[in-house]
């Protein structure tokens, strides 16, 4: 994903050692992917955190990666309804 013309990539996977999900968001420099941030969803307390590992990234950046892991960590019931 291009925002201000730099390059974002993100990744989810889960955390069994944290019990929970998490969304890993990356920018692609040369050649080399350096991790900006993660959010994390726990299953253990149902909150949601911020690790920022970057300053000065794009504030469009920011509603894309807290929609997007609002939407696919949170953990939703067989409706399709969020927990």
């Amino acid at each position: 994903m291009v925002i201000s013309g730099r390059v974002f990539s993100f990744v989810r996977g889960s955390d069994v050692e944290r019990d929970g999900m998490y969304l890993e968001v990356s920018e692609q420099i040369d050649d080399q992917r350096c991790v900006v941030f993660e959010v994390f969803y726990s299953d253990e307390n149902g909150k949601m955190t911020f690790s920022g590992l970057k300053a000065d990234l794009p504030f469009e950046l920011l509603e894309v990666v807290a929609r997007t892991a609002r939407e696919s960590l949170t953990p939703i019931n067989m409706a399709g309804e969020a927990i």
